[in-house]
Order: C-alpha cells, then structure tokens, then sequence
C-alpha cells in the first residue's frame, strides 16, 4: 500500500492518531524487531503465531489476534494461529453465523475496521452470537500466504475506542512483510528444489552415458544401439533405465 503525501505527513498522523498516540521511534523499533522475527528460520504456523503476537505487542487497543485462512477446495474458514483462547471463540461465531469482519476480509480481499455498534448492524447473526464476550473493535486486513491458503489476519480489542487509520496501515505493512517472507521462503525452497533435481539428473546422465560406452566397446554396437539395449532391458525388468545403468556400470566394472 503507498501512503499518499497527505496521509504520510506529520500532521496527518497527528491527527489520527490523536486518541492514542504513536511514537516514530516506537514504530521503527517494533519493525526492526519484526524484520528479525521474519528471518528466523521457522515453519508457516510458528510463524503465524509469533506474528500474531507481534502485532499484538505493537497495536495499541489490539488485545487479542489471530489467523484465518480459507480452504482452497470448499472455502471453509480455519483458525490456524491465535494469541488468546477467547479469539478462537470470536472466530467461531463468526464461522457460525458465515459473516463477519475476517471472513469478510478473507472474501473481499479488502480491510474492514469496525467498532461493535457497526458490527450489530452489518452482521447481525455474528453480533448476536459474541453479544457479552466483551469484544468491541474489530480489525481484519486479507492475507495471501499462497495460490491456495487465502484469509486474513484479525485483531480484536474490548475497548470501543475502535482501530485508527495508523492501526490499519501497520497492520498491512505486517502483512504484507509476512506475505513476502513465506512467498521468498518458498520461492527459495522451490530453487533448492531445482538445483537438487539437476543434479540428480546429471547424475543419472553421467551413470547412462557410462554404461552406453561400456556396452558400445564391449560388443562392438553403436551409441544408438547401446541405448536401446538399456530400454528393451529396463522395460523387460520394469525399471528405470538410471537404475539398470548403474547396474550394468557396477558389473561390467567389477569383472
């Protein structure tokens, strides 16, 4: 997301963060310790959990967060990290009702930051449900962890102060930093992946070529000829044609 000039200056953050100040330093500070948290090596849900309580610790207001994703084949929602036992349960009765402010962010793919009395009213069902959990502000911003785990990471507060601009704005800096790390963590996995497979395929090359010369200078045929001795064998024992190379080459060497 990119601020626009007016929103990024330093009266426009005055004025709305005027209820519940930030400090710039404060801010720089909880980002670095962020960054660090993102290059820890750790799996999706450790993640997801440590981020979520970052953003809990960062967010004035943020007493409880968590993660919902939505399953690629049938859309259910899932509650897959969560700061507080009493998120879950928020999560739940939205889950329950089918509306409210994650799953809505996890639909639309847009932010949705309400107070309760705006909750009763777009979600009524979801509202009822939760009426006397104490939970009065709600904020929820999409997250994408890839092409087939979509949903939102949700903050919960029980004051009815409500989320502030700013508090929008941080939350989709974290997540858009969480949804580059696990995107470059894969990106990753996926080259290492690829070099592992050239290898293995260099190698079989190697040991295929091997044992072509081998049978080439042993009977006197040609390359084409060795190749197809290694296929009509691999098919007539059912199995691969690196596995019989590697055979043929032990063999023939050891005699």
């Amino acid at each position: 997301m990119t601020l626009s000039e007016d929103s990024a200056s330093d009266t426009s953050l005055v004025d709305i963060t005027a209820e519940r100040p930030y400090h710039s330093d404060e801010i720089a500070e909880a980002l670095e310790r962020f960054g660090a948290l993102l290059r820890t090596s750790m799996d999706l849900s450790t993640l997801l959990q440590a981020v979520s309580a970052q953003i809990v610790a960062t967010i004035p207001g943020a007493d409880m967060a968590g993660v919902t994703t939505l399953s690629a084949d049938s859309g259910q929602p899932e509650t897959v990290a969560c700061t507080d036992e009493r998120a879950v349960d928020v999560d739940i009765d939205q889950y329950r009702a089918d509306e409210g402010p994650c799953l809505e962010s996890a639909r639309t793919r847009q932010v949705v930051r309400v107070r309760v009395e705006d909750a009763a009213l777009r979600w009524p069902q979801f509202a009822a449900n939760i009426a006397g959990m104490g939970v009065a502000s709600f904020l929820s911003a999409p997250l994408t962890i890839d092409e087939r785990h979509v949903g939102a990471l949700n903050l919960y507060g029980f004051g009815d102060h409500g989320f502030t601009e700013i508090d929008e704005v941080l939350l989709q800096v974290f997540v858009a930093a969480v949804e580059g790390a696990v995107w470059n963590a894969r990106r990753a996995e996926q080259w290492r992946s690829e070099v592992d497979g050239l290898r293995a395929a260099m190698k079989t090359r190697a040991t295929i070529d091997q044992a072509k010369g081998m049978l080439m200078a042993l009977h006197g045929i040609s390359e084409d000829r060795a190749f197809e001795v290694l296929v009509q064998q691999s098919q007539q024992r059912n199995i691969r044609v690196a596995v019989l190379a590697a055979e043929v080459v032990k063999s023939l060497t050891t005699q």
